[in-house]
């Protein structure tokens, strides 16, 4: 499988490369992002591009690709709806329908959260992008919704406040994913689930935390 990641620099997204690096069936990587991951690796080809927006600066070598995995996102922190509504929901769907064209058998899995079918205004954005994406002729295509995630080792947050709740639970983490599988997981269980429905192995759209860690173990 050739695998195209967004979100590599972010902690689900780096949790996702660390898998999708390890797994045999995954031949090569190619990370979308503004800034460079750090890591190398012989499966490992960045493109950077300092506006994501910018399709028309993207090679012409977007096509041949089996997958994608959406690990993108932003923090709802002084945003109102539109802006945030941007780079969720503008963004995701700007590359979905983009990547789908040039590779009309693309499977995808978006990252969404825990709540997404709530009413806030950060839920009713990711709502959107659920649904629309469900729609779409993707030969596999799924969401995961992650609460609480125990970040691997070197991972972290970009998020301050998240980041330092991270850091604040560390010494029940794993009590936490162990005997809260609804509320909690781990890196590496949410990037081998979302690796898991870009292969056509996840039994639902819609993967919430249960979910991940049964089909992420």
């Amino acid at each position: 499988m050739k695998l195209i990641l967004f979100g590599a620099t972010g902690m689900v997204g780096a949790g996702v490369l660390r898998q999708a690096l390890a797994d045999p069936q995954v031949e090569k990587v190619l990370a979308i992002s503004r800034g460079a991951c750090g890591v190398q690796h012989e499966k490992l080809r960045e493109l950077l591009m300092p506006d994501l927006f910018d399709l028309a600066a993207a090679p012409e070598d977007l096509a041949g690709w089996d997958a994608c995995i959406w690990g993108l996102g932003i923090s709802t922190v002084g945003l109102g709806e539109a802006a945030y509504a941007e780079v969720t929901e503008e963004l995701t769907l700007l590359w979905a329908r983009a990547l789908l064209a040039k590779n009309p058998n693309l499977s995808f899995c978006y990252c969404s959260a825990a709540g997404a079918d709530g009413s806030a205004m950060w839920a009713r954005v990711r709502q959107r992008v659920e649904c629309e994406l469900q729609t779409m002729p993707f030969r596999h295509v799924g969401a995961v919704r992650p609460a609480y995630i125990q970040p691997g080792p070197g991972i972290k947050s970009k998020v301050k406040l998240y980041q330092a709740f991270i850091v604040m639970v560390k010494p029940v983490s794993g009590l936490l994913v162990s005997l809260l599988p609804s509320m909690a997981t781990t890196s590496e269980r949410l990037g081998r689930a979302m690796l898991r429905v870009v292969q056509g192995r996840a039994d639902r759209f819609i993967l919430e935390s249960a979910d991940i860690n049964r089909i992420g173990a």
